[in-house]
């Protein structure tokens, strides 16, 4: 009798410790979302929602789920009950990103439309512009009449040019990886076993994954957050294996 008490509350003991958490992710017009990035903070377990917005992950009352996708405010919900309804804001598409991702066409259409109205070209950084060996060099001399740029022949033998567009890329990474350390969440990627100290590493290595780039250059914070996560285990593999 005994024993079988023992095993009677060791089952509801395991039931109320860890039970499956089913629910759907939802868009601010009641649309599922497919292929949301769903992670229980404790277990660290990760899940992804399937095509119609449905996702189940284990998990137990007071757990914390995050939700992170491409696009969309990422979201945190504390386990209340096993059946659960997420809605997640989609953020403003930005330009720049969709430059990215079919960036002639996105640049042919931008140019159109503001030659169309009128507009000058918005603000760039203050930055002195390096000399290019074709429209800075070659284009020039083949007008009529012809032109002769010496200073920009200087620049591009000197290699001043080339100096001036790595310091360039140089500051844009550092402005784009304080980006990054001000606006994700680190503590869920020290809880995926990636400690502060190890963060700006862990970010140099995945800066090899083009959707990492694309997402840090159009500063979108749901796709950095997903890009970064599938690069967690080859980077914990890489640091084990050291």
């Amino acid at each position: 009798m005994k024993r079988l008490l023992f095993f009677y509350f060791l089952i509801i003991s395991i039931a109320i410790c860890s039970q499956t958490i089913s629910g759907t992710v939802i868009s601010e017009e009641s649309n599922p979302i497919s292929k949301v990035l769903i992670v229980n903070m404790t277990s660290n377990q990760k899940v992804y929602s399937d095509n119609v917005g449905n996702f189940s992950i284990q998990g137990k009352i007071g757990d914390e789920l995050r939700f992170a996708k491409e696009r969309y405010k990422g979201e945190k919900i504390i386990i209340s009950n096993n059946l659960l309804k997420v809605v997640l804001q989609q953020l403003p598409q930005e330009i720049e990103e969709v430059k990215i991702i079919n960036k002639r066409l996105a640049e042919s259409q931008e140019e159109k439309l503001r030659k169309d109205i009128g507009l000058p070209k918005g603000p760039e950084k203050p930055r002195e512009k390096p000399a290019d060996a074709v429209d800075d060099i070659v284009k020039p001399l083949i007008r009529i009449p012809p032109m002769v740029n010496f200073q920009a022949i200087y620049d591009v033998l000197s290699g001043k040019s080339k100096r001036m567009k790595r310091l360039y890329k140089y500051e844009d990474l550092q402005e784009s990886l304080a980006w990054i350390q001000n606006n994700v969440d680190l503590e869920y990627f020290a809880e995926a076993g990636i400690s502060p100290d190890k963060f700006n590493d862990f970010l140099m290595f995945s800066l090899k994954d083009e959707k990492v780039l694309m997402y840090m250059k159009a500063k979108n914070v749901g796709g950095i957050t997903v890009a970064l996560d599938n690069n967690i285990p080859a980077y914990l593999e890489r640091i084990t294996k050291k």
